[in-house]
């Protein structure tokens, strides 16, 4: 059996100390220390638990592996069927060494293999299976079929208008907007530094230059100064992303769009049923682009939608995702354009899913609420916000770790949490800091570079119930017990 645990950061000679053993531990290594003689064997394996009580018992720092490790423990083997393995782990065996024939560690089982909890799974209970069963048995499985135009029209009443036209990707969506509005060598694209690369690549895609700026700290969205900031009279678009699942502030930037003349296309791939004051976000600007990767809110694997309310700029799209195929005349082109276009098994699935959105997302805000509630003042932990005007749909919940408080960064936080078997992610990194977009060209960009640095989304799913935010919680706060941070009480 394979955990995929790099076992190597778990190992330390028997001259390891207990020093050394506490600088390990805090790296993250699943929370065990295992020793090994000159000849890679097993001799002994000390927990942070352990570690406590050897201190407490007269151990140093200095103190040798020989002085405190245990060295009766529970190992499987390399060779034994991995059930075999398995079955050896309780609550009392938490971690178990995986020996070969020779008694040296291969591997590493912990309790957390066996209760992980992933950052999101998708919920696929509902009539997925018919549809794309339906599908199977009609035969129409590739890009043509009933489902795609039941999936564009339902997501379009589910918007309250537009035109909708299914994509085979969020990112295929975004560069489909840019080619039909025009965008393309010379022109400049305003983005926001901290975002997923996609949005950056799209511009480069269609041979722009993107322009990077800073987010608000509070809603970790486009900043409308900077983007004011940042317009010249070679910018020729804006791309507001609704990072997290949160709005952007629309209105001074269509403000700004209008007197200067951009395009805007919202970026709505984490933010499908979000809203700014009242409307739906991807109404708002010429575009709306959205993505049904699996971890979305709504998936169909893999896929995107593009909305509009101008029939001009649908038909410029349709086309384009259609390899520029004028859609009268079959095998006729009349651009150079995209195979971009969704699987009818992909719509099936994905009308499927709209069938539950609403359920999706009232199961998310119960989640936020309970974990708002549990988590609400604690100094090491800056929580998501919601502006007034704003449904923020929670895609992710997205926090930021305060080390002066916590006594310990946002990775290292994040290995204790997998220690426990619970999956995390970093938040994006700045996009102008990266190989990729060395091209583009980067405003002062200091609120992203401080949310990239401290940022930390938790496990949030459509599915996901209140025993396991509470799971989550529980751990995040024994951990900071430990660190010695404590919730503030009400005056």
């Amino acid at each position: 059996m394979t955990t995929g645990h790099k076992i190597a950061r778990n190992l330390l000679p028997l001259s390891g100390t207990v020093r050394e053993v506490m600088a390990r531990l805090n790296e993250g290594v699943g929370g065990v220390v295992l020793f090994t003689d000159n000849d890679g064997v097993l001799r002994g394996v000390a927990t942070d638990g352990d570690i406590r009580r050897a201190i407490l018992n007269g151990c140093n720092l200095d103190t040798p592996a020989a002085d405190f490790m245990i060295r009766k423990f529970t190992s499987g083997h390399a060779d034994a069927d991995p059930t075999q393995n398995l079955a050896l782990l309780s609550a009392r065996i938490r971690h178990l060494p995986i020996l070969d024939s020779a008694g040296r560690p291969v591997d590493l089982l912990t309790w957390a293999d066996l209760w992980r909890m992933p950052l999101v799974q998708p919920s696929l209970g509902g009539n997925e299976s018919k549809y794309v069963n339906d599908c199977l048995a009609t035969g129409w499985i590739s890009s043509q079929g009933p489902y795609i135009e039941k999936f564009q029209n339902a997501f379009a009443a589910y918007m309250g208008g537009g035109r909708a036209f299914c994509t085979s990707s969020g990112t295929t969506a975004l560069h489909l907007a840019l080619e039909a509005l025009g965008i393309g060598a010379g022109d400049e694209v305003i983005v926001p530094d901290f975002t997923f690369g996609a949005t950056a690549n799209v511009v480069l895609h269609a041979n722009a230059t993107p322009i990077f700026v800073d987010v608000d700290p509070i809603t970790w969205t486009l900043d409308p100064k900077a983007m004011e900031a940042a317009i010249t009279s070679r910018t020729k678009a804006v791309i507001p992303v609704h990072l997290y699942g949160h709005p952007c502030d629309m209105d001074p930037i269509m403000a700004l769009a209008r007197e200067h003349g951009l395009k805007v296309i919202e970026d709505c791939a984490e933010a499908l049923g979000a809203e700014y004051k009242g409307r739906k976000v991807g109404l708002i600007g010429d575009v709306g682009c959205f993505s049904f990767f699996a971890n979305k809110v709504i998936t169909t694997g893999e896929g995107g939608m593009v909305l509009t309310n101008s029939s001009e700029l649908a038909a410029t799209m349709a086309m384009l995702r259609d390899h520029g195929m004028a859609p009268g005349r079959r095998y006729w082109h009349l651009a150079a354009g995209y195979n971009y276009r969704m699987t009818n098994l992909q719509a099936a699935v994905g009308l499927a899913q709209l069938e539950r959105i609403d359920v999706f997302l009232d199961r998310r805000a119960e989640l936020v609420k309970r974990y708002n509630g549990y988590l609400a003042g604690f100094a090491g932990l800056q929580l998501p916000t919601q502006a007034p005007w704003a449904r923020n749909i929670y895609w992710l919940y997205s926090l930021a770790v305060c080390p002066e408080h916590l006594g310990m960064n946002r990775d290292q936080l994040a290995a204790r949490l997998q220690e426990r078997g619970i999956e995390t992610r970093p938040v994006f990194h700045p996009l102008h800091d990266q190989p990729a977009y060395r091209t583009g060209i980067a405003h002062p960009c200091p609120v992203t570079a401080d949310i990239a640095a401290r940022g930390l989304s938790l496990p949030t799913g459509n599915e996901m119930t209140g025993a396991e935010v509470d799971r989550v919680c529980d751990a995040l706060t024994s951990i900071m017990r430990t660190q010695q941070v404590y919730r503030a009480q009400p005056a």
